[in-house]
This record gives C-alpha cells, structure tokens and sequence, in this order.
C-alpha cells in the first residue's frame, strides 16, 4: 500500500479524500498528524493560477524542511472554490475566498442580494487538486514539478435555507459550508442531504480526483484494492470465532477467557467503528456515536470488517475470536472475504435482560447506559442495527449466560473447544527487552495498567515505557509518543478529553494485541 500525503488543516478533507479513494491500495495521511508542522499558506489573491503555484510553492518548501532531500513522495493539495454567477460581474465571487466569505455571510442577506440582482440563482462548485510529481514521473516538457486536476459541478443557490444536521458517515455533507446552501442541477435538495449514492454523482471534487489516481495508476504506482491474503496459520486445527449478541450478555468476558486460556487474539469490532468515527469528526464531536454506526452498518456495511481484515493480515498468524458484529451484511461481508485457513463459526450470547442492565450499572466501563430507559434504547438501536437479524439466523448457535462463569466457560468449551490449545508458561524478565516498534511498547507499557481503567497523557505513557523497559539511562522522549498519536487513529486504544487534553488507555482490541507480541508466551496443544 502506498501512501500519499494530504496537506490541510481540514479533517473532514482527509475523510473526503479517504473516500474518494476508496477502491485503491493507497493510504490518505494528514501532513499536520505526521510531522506537527504547519501544511502550508494560501495567499489571499483573485488570480487562480498564480494562488495555486505560490500555494504549491510553500507546501514544497515545507516539505522538504520535514523530508530533506526527500521530493520523491507523494504529497497533494486541494482548493475549493466557488462562483455564483449573480456575484461575479467583476470578478469570481465568492471564489476562491469562500472559507472567509462563508464565515462572514448568512443566508437571508445572500438571499436578498440575488434577489436584487434579477434571482439569477446559478452557481458553480470547484475543485483544484494540486499533486506534486517525484521526479521519475516528472516529463520531459519542462512542467513545474505538479500536476494540475480539475472538476466543477453546476447548480443553484437554495430558494429558502433548511435546518438539518451534519451526515454522520459522510461528514463533507454538513450543515457549514456552502454545501448546506447548493443544490446540484436537476436535484431539489442541497447537496449535503442528499443519499450518499446521490450526492456522489454530484461530489465536486470527485472527478478532479479520479482523473489524480488514473494518472498514478498508468504507471503502476498505485492499484486497485483486491482481497487481503491472509497468513499461514499455526498447523493445529482451530476456528475464527465470531460471538455476537446484546451489550453485556458476555462477549467480551468470554473472548478475553480464551485468550488468557488458548491464546486468542480478542478483536472488538466497535474498536474498528470508533477508529471510523474518530477519521471522520475527531474526538471532541457531538455527533453520537451510535447514530454514526446505525447509518454505517446501513450504508457501508464493510466499514469495520474490511478494517479487521486488514488488522488480521498484518499480525501475527494467531487464532482469532471477534465480537461486537452488530448486522448480518457485515458477518456475511466477513465471511465472503476472509481467505485464512479457520473454519468460520458464528455463536449467539444471550442473557436474560435484567442481569444484563445489572451487569452495564456494575462494570464500570465508559458509554455505559446510565438508566434503564437508555438501556433499552441502545438495545432497540442495536436491533435495527441488524443484531436481531443475526439472533434469527445463528440463534441455533445460542449460549446462554444467565449463571456463573464457569458454567458459562464451560457450556461454550463443550460445544465448541474440541482439540483445546492453551498457553504455555509465561518467561518473565527482569528487564523485558524494547521491542522494535515504539506502537508494540506503548500496547505492552499500558498493558500493565489495563485492570486499573485509567486513562494516561502522552507524557505518562513515556513514563510508563520507561519504567516498564527500565530505561533510566536512555528513556523514551515524550514527543515520541506524542507524534505517534497525532499521526492518525487507532483502534487499540480508548480516548477520553479530560480536562482539555488528550488521555489514552487501551481499548479490548489493544488488550488483546498485546497477547500475541510478548515472546514469553507460547501455545501448546492440551493432550
């Protein structure tokens, strides 16, 4: 997968843009997450072609403080703009001011001003995609280091402003910029409440960045997505668990059980959903999470099994157990695109309802319903979901959890656990050695501190690194820590704002992460 850089201060212009690339092994990362440096200066100047070499200019100019000597990556920029002809008898307006101009107007008196002019309502969306060219793809015909991509949509400006509220999956459809105010020809709504299927057929950008990744792909220096080989697994007979069911009838419980028992790598697909959620509105949102993931599983029901696909193949070839599936699209979507070698068997926990709101008021984890009457709304939002979709066709594969543990262990194990493997003693050291990676110290350092629930700044992170690794001598650098998440999202680790800053902890995915870097552990048939 190769990766190519985005420079903008707008996360909801990296969403777009992951998006737009969507069909492609490529990587959308933020210039700002990756190097804590400022992306670049657009000069506040009418003439386009001039504002988009001087734009270009400073990205390269930073750039190059960030890779030195490295012009060989890819990098783009991207400006909006927009013309609406009614304003534009001098010169384009708002053009390529709109971020300021948005800022400074509202509807009733951009509606009032087109009403004096004659209600000439006709408007023009543009992108201008800037994508900067190593040198192997630079030509011969002396260009300036860039590639210039453009598209347009046509349309008009809303007769009367309506309220609504942000799309939740697709965030560029939002309530803020000129989007909430332009209808696309031939359509009666604004954009952003459009369908997603609609709105693509009129996403401005869309075009000019189709026209980027078909110029990439000639030369082969990207491709189309195919399906994720899977890792030659252990050569003992095991099976990829999928375990579904209602909030705290016991998923959780039960593949944490298997992995501290038979070495299970625990994956919790809402891990996947939130790292989903987080790409596209960041932390601090107050769009809800659950209202994200009820139109996700509606629309892109791989959202999170593509993701854990993707987590799979890139770890170590482990046996896996996966809870938290909410819809039968995604468990069929899994399905259809896992190549590993397990066998795939899909098991439905339930429990009675009472001892499971008992259980979400006793076990203390965040996001937990606070009331009875928010308990039964997540259940009833988990079931149009599609979970009670998923109780009708595994139900035949139904364990109950209304009793102890052990019965519980014990009534899963015998239906399911036929050649048992379970984890040998683990070595312990002194003085564990550093892994390779600074993500593995970081899961292994909180992994010690996962019983407590705290949540840790960066800097208490790399003092927890340091201490577990014992490295007074050549401790690890805060900024270190601190780069690694601001480079992007992850789905091991739980986020919470305390106090206006950043705090971490380790999500059930994480946890179960770290199971399978320690070398002290092995796994060993049960005879």
């Amino acid at each position: 997968m190769i990766e190519i850089v985005f420079l903008t201060s707008s996360r909801i212009k990296i969403a777009h843009a992951r998006y737009l690339c969507r069909d492609y092994a490529v990587k959308i990362s933020g210039f700002r997450e990756k190097t804590f440096r400022a992306n670049y200066i657009e000069p506040r100047i009418y003439d386009r072609a001039r504002l988009i070499d001087m734009s270009y200019q400073d990205a390269l100019e930073r750039w190059l403080k960030a890779y030195p000597g490295d012009e060989n990556k890819l990098f783009f920029i991207e400006d909006t703009s927009v013309i609406i002809d009614a304003l534009s008898a001098e010169r384009e307006t708002p053009g390529l001011d709109v971020k300021y101009w948005m800022a400074e107007i509202d509807f009733a008196t951009l509606d009032a001003q087109l009403k004096a002019l004659g209600n000439n309502r006709r408007a023009t969306v543009r992108s201008d995609l800037i994508l900067h060219l190593p040198r192997e793809l630079q030509s011969s015909e002396g260009n300036k280091g860039y590639l210039w991509f453009t598209s347009t949509i046509s349309g008009t400006v809303v007769e009367k402003e309506r309220v609504f509220d942000t799309n939740p999956m697709y965030p560029w459809l939002d309530n803020r910029t000129f989007n909430k105010w332009f209808v696309p020809e031939d359509c009666t709504l604004p954009i952003s409440m459009l369908p997603i299927a609609e709105a693509d057929k009129f996403d401005f950008r869309a075009q000019a960045f189709r026209k980027m990744l078909a110029f990439l792909e000639g030369p082969k220096k990207i491709h189309r997505r195919t399906k994720p080989e899977m890792q030659a697994s252990f050569d003992f007979d095991s099976l990829l668990f999928i375990i579904c069911g209602p909030s705290c009838a016991g998923k959780t419980t039960l593949a944490e059980y298997q992995g501290e028992r038979y070495g299970y790598y625990h994956i919790e697909a809402s891990d996947f959903m939130y790292l989903s959620y987080y790409q596209r509105h960041g932390v601090s949102s107050r769009t809800n999470i659950g209202d994200f993931a009820e139109q996700a599983l509606r629309e892109q029901p791989e959202i999170v099994a593509d993701q854990i696909l993707q987590d799979i193949q890139s770890s170590k070839p482990v046996p896996i157990i996966i809870t938290g599936f909410r819809s039968p699209s995604e468990v069929e979507w899994f399905r259809h695109h896992y190549t590993g070698k397990y066998t795939i068997e899909i098991v439905y926990v339930t429990a009675d309802d009472a001892i499971r709101y008992f259980r979400s008021l006793t076990r203390l984890r965040d996001g937990e319903a606070e009331d009875r009457e928010s308990f039964v709304q997540r259940d009833a939002q988990q079931a149009a979901m599609g979970l009670s979709e998923l109780e009708k066709q595994f139900g035949g594969n139904r364990i109950e959890n209304n009793e102890s543990r052990e019965s519980y262990f014990n009534s899963f194990e015998m239906r399911y656990i036929q050649k048992p493997q379970q984890l040998g003693d683990k070595v312990e050291s002194d003085s564990p050695a550093l892994p390779d990676k600074l993500e593995n110290a970081i899961l292994l350092a909180l992994a010690e501190k996962w019983q407590t629930l705290e949540y840790f700044t960066t800097t208490e992170i790399a003092q927890l690194i340091n201490q577990h690794f014992k490295l007074e001598d050549k401790p690890k650098n805060k900024n270190n820590i601190s780069r690694y998440f601001n480079q992007t999202f992850y789905p091991y680790y739980e986020i919470r704002l305390i106090d206006g800053k950043r705090k971490y902890r380790l999500s059930n995915t994480g946890y179960g992460k770290t199971r399978i870097l320690s070398d002290g552990k092995m796994v060993k048939q049960v005879t």
